[in-house]
């Protein structure tokens, strides 16, 4: 058979409602005559870059009995040992290359799938021809050594162990309600512990064998390269892979039922009720024109009954906290309605009543014009911005959308044929069509219900029948059509009296320039081309929580959230949802420890809308009982059961030991819910955002300067000021302990345990101090997870990072975190130790060294061409006084790392003999 190799030449969406949807003309795409499919698209976002996609169709669907959780031992396998890379060489020559573990380097397993990910640097000489073995590796070459897969075995066995907890121990009997007699139920990619101790090596052999066959692969390439020139390489790499001799993978069934299936699941750790309901139904392909029409549909009835959760949810005695609505797909062969919802512990039937009703209030009336109109309005502007950010797209989302289409049939047909189809389809859809939508998916059969809930004194389990009763009495309502009000006025009923500018300077080095208006406000302006629709802006005062008394530090932590729900302008946040459908604006309050600001990101477009809302969020905040009541009853539920969380307890101790128990350690509690005070919370608000002469902004996007300064001057100049500065902050004078200490907390059923050690490190924020202390975390991380999980198998990840509190000196620590079997925590710890004196004597090696500096350059290279980058990086150059222009000299810095100076930092900032250690321990180890 000979290959198939094609470009799609230029397309216009076809007019016949039956035709497939074409793909997407810039991809290259073929089959080899072993079967393997491969797509290809150049993009240059960003440059220099190719993100490589191997996605394979074979998951623990796949799996015999006895091979239970290998299809995800193969995934690990695959990073141990191949033809072109021995064991522990691959991700060591990634790592060289600047690509990171994780970020760069990874790989998922799925029922159906397994996935594998790199993303390469195309200018650095040989890695893409490495990084073409590697993943022909991945799909034939994988050596699955005897001693490897033994080694192996501990670290996939501490993953399993991670999972362990309340979502885990809750999980089966939801399995079984949804896929019944499927083998779905008893196929949970992470495998049983069982058997993941004991396999037998050659059953591991015959799933690569059996399964990573080519017809069953496909090879994507996305990123800065020539497609001529990987279509050669994808054809010598991997055109020696030998075809499979069997026919097609069929789908694993998941058969239908006429009954309602029940699953009601309690545990004592877990962290509140909920409820949700399953309408099941045979999966449909997005494959034709017609297709692409009915998940429009499909896609406004879910938008506009999300809004109708939404605004249940804030009303007084809401039968739910939280409620939404959405797709989820089962397997390969189902799809169904799903319907969730939060609700308060004991109102689990009342909860389900309430979205039972719902789905009458659709099936007898249907959604309004008004209702309609807005969201495809809000529709329209998403997909009009994709559309203009088309030649700006990211190749992670490009090489993922193939990664799909593969899998999963979904259309790949391009930005500019989706926009063609929505414009041609979105005027013609009906109310009447949506309702319609809905009431074909809400059927008496292949219907779930599944409520989860702690178990705790004073809680009554949910029976099934009230379950039943309260589903059917709630769709067999007989209920009024959804009144949709809102005030017909402007988001501003009168514009502000504007300022002006006082004066201008250029950086011209960075592309900035600098404001200062009349009402002291400083702005910093830059333009970029990075993205074609997007413009970001933030802003930063000194103060923050360190402002408020230590009896009003939970009135300040709480006070922008309560403005969130109470709204601004006299508006509520749904009538501002509302009133603001079809544009793209947000703009939110932050409230840290030494900081506060306020932020946002818009449109060019939309601009002016967001500079409204920011005049609003620091003018007129509203106050409203209603939202302070809301607050509390969303608090009381995610609080009601936090002292049952092993995470929640054993963080809040890390914290507070760290800290010698400073009052900011504590977390919010149940019993202090009753002393929160709205008035104190607004009163605290006002005092932050009072004067906006304390504030500096830092806008970043597409604009030109003199084209947003009439907005400035309009609505950010006119802000209220004293026309000078008045910021201050209280050194909240946190300590790290003066000695070694070490404490056990004992919490949680599983046999799990997780480890946190640190270590004092005060760099006094000095730039290059932090900077290499930053590095030496990276070395440790890479030397650590080589030991802890490569050599021992004790643990499935080890984090090594720093934290300190900007912009106050005096504190800081670096630690190490992870998880291990409560019988493996000693010996964990003192590898942990014994590395780390061992670097304080040594140092790192010229290889740890060229691999910190190759992934920070990566980062910065990619950072320089984002816009989030800069707009981060001039904020903390301000806030710490440094000099902006130390942005471009980034990649200096990084040059500047060597053996000595990391060694130094090393030995510096990870102390011997002040550091803690804080073990999480099951509550049967407890004495």
């Amino acid at each position: 058979m000979a290959a198939v190799s094609s470009q799609v030449s230029a397309q216009q969406a076809p007019a016949n409602v039956n035709a497939p949807l074409p793909l997407d003309k810039a991809i290259r795409t073929g089959t080899l005559p072993n079967g393997l499919t491969f797509y290809i698209r150049k993009n240059t976002e960003p440059e220099d870059r190719a993100m490589m996609r191997l996605a394979v169709k074979a998951g623990s669907i796949d799996e015999a009995d006895d091979q239970r959780g290998l299809a995800h031992v193969v995934e690990h396998m695959a990073f141990n040992g191949s033809t072109h890379f021995p064991p522990g060489e691959l991700v060591k020559y990634l790592e060289s290359i600047g690509a990171q573990f994780g970020p760069h380097v990874n790989a998922y397993t799925s029922f159906d799938e397994t996935v594998y990910m790199l993303d390469v640097p195309t200018n650095k000489a040989g890695a893409m021809t490495r990084a073409f073995e590697a993943m022909s590796d991945f799909a034939g070459g994988v050596t699955l050594d005897s001693a490897e897969i033994d080694k192996e075995r501990g670290v996939v066995l501490e993953e399993w162990r991670g999972r362990l907890g309340a979502n885990e121990r809750m999980l089966q009997p939801q399995m079984r309600a949804l896929f019944g007699g499927s083998k779905y139920t008893d196929r949970n990619p992470i495998g049983t512990p069982e058997n993941l101790k004991s396999f037998p090596h050659q059953r591991l052999r015959d799933f690569y064998r059996d399964f990573y066959r080519p017809d069953r692969m496909a090879f994507i390439v996305v990123g800065d390269i020539d497609p001529v020139e990987v279509e050669a390489q994808i054809r010598a790499n991997f055109g020696t892979l030998k075809a499979a001799s069997t026919g097609a993978r069929q789908p694993a069934p998941i058969p239908p039922h006429q009954d309602t299936r029940y699953a009601i699941v309690m545990d004592r750790e877990a962290q509140g009720s909920s409820i949700s309901l399953y309408y099941k139904r045979p999966k449909r392909d997005l494959a034709t024109v017609g297709d692409y029409r009915r998940i429009l549909v499909q896609g406004l009835m879910y938008q506009m009954l999300n809004a109708r959760f939404s605004e249940i949810s804030r009303q007084p005695n809401a039968p739910f906290l939280a409620a939404s609505a959405g797709e989820e797909t089962l397997g390969r062969t189902v799809d169904s309605f799903a319907v969730s919802a939060r609700v308060q512990d004991g109102a689990t039937s009342r909860g389900l009543n309430a979205l039972a009703q719902e789905l009458a209030r659709v099936r007898q009336h249907g959604f309004g014009e008004a209702e309609l109109g807005r969201a495809k309005a809000s529709m329209l502007a998403r997909y009009e911005r994709a559309y203009n950010e088309r030649d700006k797209s990211e190749s992670p989302g490009l090489a993922d959308e193939l990664v799909r289409h593969f899998l999963i049939a979904e259309g790949a047909p391009g930005i500019e044929l989706e926009v063609d189809l929505v414009k041609r389809f979105l005027p013609a859809i009906t109310a009447a069509e949506t309702a319609a939508a809905a009431r074909e998916f809400i059927t008496d059969e292949n219907r779930v219900v599944i409520s989860t809930a702690p178990e705790k004194a004073g809680l009554t389990p949910v029976s099934e029948t009230a379950l039943s009763d309260a589903l059917r009495t709630g769709l067999a309502a007989s209920v009024e059509p959804w009144k949709d009000a809102i005030a017909g006025r402007e988001l501003l009923a009168k514009a502000p009296t504007p300022g002006s500018v006082t004066s201008r300077r250029e950086i011209p080095e960075i592309g900035v320039t600098v404001l200062t208006l009349s009402n002291g406000v400083e702005v910093w302006l830059k333009p970029t081309t990075f993205r074609n629709d997007q413009i970001s802006f933030t802003s930063y005062s000194r103060g923050g929580r360190s402002l408020a008394a230590p009896e009003d530090y939970f009135n300040a932590s709480l006070a922008s959230s309560l403005v969130g729900l109470a709204g601004v302008g006299g508006f509520t946040p749904v009538d501002m949802g509302k009133l603001l459908a079809g544009k793209l604006a947000n703009v939110s309050p932050s409230v840290g420890t030494y900081t506060h600001g306020m932020g946002g990101s818009t449109t060019p477009r939309d601009l002016e809308t967001a500079l409204q809302l920011l005049y609003l969020q620091f003018t007129a905040p509203n106050r409203d009982p209603a939202a302070f009541a809301l607050m509390k009853q969303r608090l009381e539920a995610s609080l009601a059961n936090q002292a049952q969380s092993p995470g929640a307890v054993f963080s809040e101790r890390v914290g507070c030991i760290n800290t010698v128990n400073h009052f900011t350690c504590r977390s919010l509690k149940l019993e202090d819910i009753p002393k929160l005070d709205p008035d104190r919370m607004m009163a605290f608000y006002q005092q932050l955002y009072a004067n906006a002469a304390d504030f500096t902004f830092f806008m970043v996007g597409s604009f030109k300067v003199d084209e947003v300064v009439p907005l400035l001057t309009k609505y950010v100049a006119s802000l209220p000021s004293k026309g000078s500065s008045s910021a201050r902050l209280n050194d909240l004078k946190l300590q790290f302990p003066e000695k070694v200490l070490r404490e056990v907390v004992y919490k949680g059923q599983e046999p799990r345990s997780q480890t946190v050690m640190s270590f004092f490190a005060d760099t006094k924020l000095e730039e290059f101090e932090t900077h290499r202390l930053q590095a030496a975390t990276t070395v440790v991380e890479n030397r650590l997870r080589d030991i802890l999980r490569e050599q021992l198998g004790g643990t499935y990840s080890v984090g090594v990072g720093y934290s300190n509190t900007s912009p106050v000196p005096g504190y800081g620590s670096t630690s190490v975190q992870f998880g291990s079997s409560p019988e493996n925590v000693e010996k964990l710890q003192a590898a942990v130790m014994a590395e780390l004196a061992k670097l304080r004597k040594e140092g790192p090696t010229a290889a740890d060294v060229q691999a910190v500096k190759e992934a920070e350059k990566n980062s910065i290279q990619e950072g320089m061409r984002d816009n989030g980058y800069w707009q981060g990086s001039l904020q903390a150059m301000h806030i710490l006084g440094r000099d902006p222009l130390g942005i471009l000299r980034r990649i200096e810095r990084a040059d500047s790392l060597n053996q000595q100076n990391i060694h130094d930092a090393i030995r510096k900032y990870f102390p011997a003999e002040r550091h803690t250690i804080v073990t999480l321990m099951p509550e049967a180890q407890k004495k």
